[in-house]
């Protein structure tokens, strides 16, 4: 039961990471398309392979430190396997959590305050779809899973 659970919430971290690739694929691409408009310069050759790549890495990087805790948070919280009560509960903890980790971050390389507070609405905006991920992931792993072995 205990592998079961484990694959389930690793295929909702692995959903969150792919999430974050499509965003830097995106972010690319309207970077990209905001230059060619103001004719500006659009960067060189790796511009777009590095911004993707970090955006992998981050990914990576808060699986552990945000999504998984907020998963496994709302899925105590919603019990009966209320998805509307894992998604508001998940994406809550994420929420606070990437607020508090942009602006530390934000802080610590000398930021003002104005541009922190910033950094962390923008940190929360970024890690809603990867949350709701995460959290959907192994809630819909359930119907393919028999109820006999159900974590």
């Amino acid at each position: 039961m205990m592998f079961v659970r484990t694959g389930r919430h690793l295929a909702g971290a692995i959903a969150a990471c792919a999430a974050f690739v499509v965003q830097g694929i995106a972010i690319y691409a309207g970077l990209l398309v905001c230059a060619v408009v103001a004719d500006a310069d659009t960067g060189g050759p790796l511009a777009g392979p590095l911004l993707v790549l970090l955006a992998g890495v981050m990914g990576v990087v808060l699986v552990p430190l945000l999504f998984l805790p907020a998963s496994v948070i709302g899925e105590a919280a919603a019990k009966r396997g209320r998805l509307l009560t894992k998604w508001l509960v998940a994406t809550a903890v994420a929420g606070a959590l990437a607020m508090v980790y942009a602006f530390l971050a934000a802080v610590a390389t000398g930021m003002g305050l104005a541009h922190s507070l910033l950094a962390g609405a923008l940190g929360l905006l970024t890690v809603l779809v990867p949350t709701v991920l995460c959290v959907t992931v192994p809630h819909a792993a359930l119907k393919f899973i028999p109820s006999d072995t159900r974590g």
